[in-house]
């Protein structure tokens, strides 16, 4: 199904969309992805994101009765922070994420704790959603035909999707841009291990790729996509 001119969609390739889910453009990102069942929603992004999100899946057609399920690319507040209200209006919605931060999100860990000092004072009190998650995915596997890629150090179990058959990559926070410059693992400060969200961004310009969409920042196509990551990984001092 294709969507009319929308003020908060982007058509990335057929079937799938990137939506801002703040008013400030690029900000936060979410996936929307046609399926032949229905819909698949990644990642969620904060509380007030929902109605945003409504407001999308109803100009594609179905509203939340056509979304089938939730897959969490990793467990920070700015992608989970909405699932709770998206399973208040679709509550046949299946989650979905990657193993370690299935245990997060669900509540059996508490948050990976972020290298900025002044985050982790910030952050010490807060607790995981404590939400099911239905269907745990592992590195390889698929969800809506995107594989996930590995992606650590951002979070312990962060991943990325690659949709081979037309070379489509969400990199979720492997990269991203905070407020404009773009980085590894979005900002140093946000990640568990930057040495190790390093590695993972490197492993991911190994990959064939056309298109790249972020969670923060812009999409990038063609000859651009990999130049601009590949300038922010070179730049990247996370030693």
């Amino acid at each position: 199904m294709s969507l009319p001119a929308h003020r908060m969609a982007e058509r990335l390739a057929p079937g799938v969309y990137r939506v801002d889910t703040l008013r400030l453009r690029n900000a936060i990102s979410v996936l929307l992805i046609e399926e032949e069942d229905g819909w698949t929603l990644v990642d969620t992004g904060v509380a007030s994101s929902v109605p945003r999100i409504g407001e999308v899946l109803s100009a594609l057609g179905p509203g939340f009765d056509g979304l089938r399920r939730v897959f969490l690319t990793h467990q920070h507040t700015d992608h989970t922070g909405g699932l709770k209200g998206i399973l208040e209006r679709a509550p046949e919605a299946e989650v979905w994420a990657p193993e370690h931060e299935a245990e997060v999100i669900s509540g059996r860990r508490a948050y990976d704790p972020q290298s900025g000092r002044l985050l982790r004072l910030m952050s010490r009190s807060a607790r995981p959603p404590g939400i099911r998650v239905d269907r745990v995915l592992r590195a390889g596997e698929t969800v809506a035909g995107f594989r996930l890629i590995a992606t650590p150090g951002h979070t312990l179990g962060h991943v990325s999707l690659l949709r081979d058959a037309d070379g489509l990559l969400f990199t979720a926070d492997a990269f991203g841009c905070m407020p404009r410059r773009l980085r590894v693992g979005v900002r140093r400060a946000f990640c568990t291990d930057p040495p190790l969200a390093r590695r993972s961004a490197q492993r991911l310009l190994e990959e064939d790729f056309a298109v790249a969409a972020m969670s923060h920042g812009p999409g990038l196509r063609g000859a651009r996509a990999r130049e601009r990551l590949a300038r922010a990984l070179q730049e990247c001092d996370y030693a």
